[in-house]
């Protein structure tokens, strides 16, 4: 390695005190133009010419100095963090930049081992391959840090002498980047929010819980490309309402959109409903022949509902159409070219039919490229008294009623299981719509499978025999059920429970003290 020393200047005072000619270039100094000698040095420009003399006492003195108090006191001020190691991998020096990074004192540093200090140092990297290494924002597990760092080799006449690091601590600024990137997704996730609140106000679809707000988010995003999607749920959640969210907000929205229901096709006949058939194909054809729905689809998209119940044979033409894009009609011997946008719905677990060999596993991976899994009802408590609101408002005009939900009717809707989800809710309250002639929805007028439920079976038309005794006696049963229940799903959260039960904060304090109910202090 070349050193070229650089000193300041000296005033014409300073090289007469200390022996040198006012023609010494003494700040351009440079060790390989000096001319040892015993007691002087000859000092020499670049072309060898002598511009003065220096005594050789000091300027190994100035040189000494430069190296050792001024250099290092240069790079104690440094805020990036330094380190040396040699060939064996010891440290011979650190600033104080390193030891107020890491958190170790000089005197644990200098002269240790660099393995002993961090086993996997990337310094050592470099002693081996002679390879500089820049990274940033590179995270230290041992020290729970990110440092941005540059370390590179040093080297005297082509051999490599010793490894250098310099690096700052960048954990404030990645930090400060991981707050922002925070706030931004905070901010695009309520945006999608509000926009999934917008377009469920615009299609009649109620929800408000977080859970159904993601499923309708997730549908816009899909929309705006041509991925196939599966929508997985249980029956009654509305997965057909998610489908026609994302085909209604796709490029093929003025084209038409073809609903099948795959289970409601007998076997026997389902190639010729999706794939169509010529006329004179089979016996009974129409003469004219038929348009299956893939062709009634093309240039728009198709919903395959309940998927799962598709016969295997099936599911193989399915998959053959879906990667080569053409059908093959019933009696056609030439191939149709078709263009559909493919949107799947089961509400069974097709992982467990692929398993039992029920269900094909490549026409899943073609199906399933984006999934979006709809919430049942029990998911979106939340939503459960806006539903019922709804619907009973919309059967209120149908049957020109004006029923309104009593307490006990609603504290039971939250409490209920709902196997069959928002299609369920839907005919409760149209059950309700017809059969209540009173004011207000009570208990009485459940649907019958609701009633035993609660214990309670129908003798007559309004008599009621209950296992917990009176009509009284069972509503009380009843509701303790239902206030556990309540505050079971809120987690102990007594503000949430009073909320969705609609009970005011002392009433549901002296329900908790008549039933002897006991929950946590939130």
């Amino acid at each position: 390695m070349k050193i070229r020393e650089i000193m300041k200047p000296w005033t014409g005072k300073d090289q007469a005190e200390n022996g040198i000619s006012e023609n010494s270039n003494v700040h351009n100094l440079k060790i390989d133009d000096i001319i040892w000698g015993s007691s002087l040095i000859e000092v020499t420009n670049d072309e060898g010419i002598k511009t003065g003399e220096v005594a050789k006492d000091l300027l190994l003195y100035l040189l000494k100095a430069t190296d050792m108090w001024m250099l290092s006191n240069i790079m104690d001020n440094f805020q990036e963090a330094v380190i040396a190691i040699d060939m064996a991998g010891k440290v011979f020096y650190v600033n104080n930049a390193y030891s107020r990074v890491l958190g170790v004192s000089t005197h644990n540093v200098i002269g240790k081992q660099i393995q002993q200090i961090e086993p996997e140092a990337e310094i050592l990297n470099v002693i081996e391959t002679k390879i500089p290494i820049i990274k940033k924002n590179q995270y230290i597990k041992t020290l729970d840090k990110y440092v941005s760092v540059h370390i590179f080799p040093i080297e005297q006449d082509g051999e490599l002498k010793a490894v250098a690091s310099i690096f700052r601590d960048s954990t404030a600024v990645v930090k400060l980047g991981q707050e922002v990137e925070n706030a931004n997704e905070i901010a695009m996730s309520y945006r999608r929010q509000m926009e999934a609140q917008n377009e469920l106000s615009r299609f009649k679809i109620i929800g408000n819980s977080p859970s159904f707000l993601k499923t309708v988010s997730q549908a816009l995003t899909v929309a705006k490309t041509e991925a196939s999607v599966l929508i997985k749920g249980e029956n009654g959640v509305g997965k057909e309402e998610i489908a026609k969210v994302i085909y209604s907000h796709s490029d093929r929205k003025d084209r038409p959109m073809i609903m099948v229901n795959c289970a409601a096709i007998p076997e026997s006949l389902i190639e010729s409903e999706l794939f169509g058939y010529e006329g004179g194909a089979f016996t009974g054809a129409k003469s004219g022949g038929k348009m299956g729905k893939f062709e009634l689809a093309n240039g728009g998209t198709l919903f395959l509902d309940e998927i799962g119940d598709m016969p295997l044979s099936m599911q193989s033409k399915l998959l053959r159409v879906l990667e080569n894009r053409e059908i093959e009609k019933i009696g056609r011997q030439k191939n149709i070219p078709v263009d559909i946008r493919l949107i799947a719905a089961s509400n069974q677990p097709l992982e467990i039919l692929i398993k039992e060999k029920k269900f094909r596993q490549d026409l899943y991976f073609r199906l399933n490229i984006v999934e979006i899994e709809v919430p049942s009802l029990r998911e979106r408590i939340e939503d459960i008294g806006l539903l019922a609101n709804y619907f009973l408002q919309k059967y209120n005009e149908k049957y020109g009623k004006s029923i309104v939900l009593s307490q006990e009717v609603l504290s039971f809707l939250y409490a209920y299981s709902w196997p069959g989800n928002v299609r369920e809710l839907q005919n409760c309250m149209e059950y309700a719509g017809i059969m209540c002639f009173e004011d207000s929805f009570k208990l009485t007028h459940l649907p019958p499978h609701m009633k035993e439920s609660l214990g309670l079976s129908v003798e007559k038309e309004s008599e009621f025999k209950s296992e917990n005794g009176t009509l009284k006696e069972a509503v009380e049963a009843f509701e303790k059920k239902v206030i556990l229940s309540t505050i079971s799903a809120c987690g102990d959260n007594k503000s949430k429970a009073i909320q969705l039960l609609g009970l005011s904060r002392r009433t549901f304090y002296r329900k908790l003290k008549e039933y002897k109910i006991h929950c946590g202090e939130k």
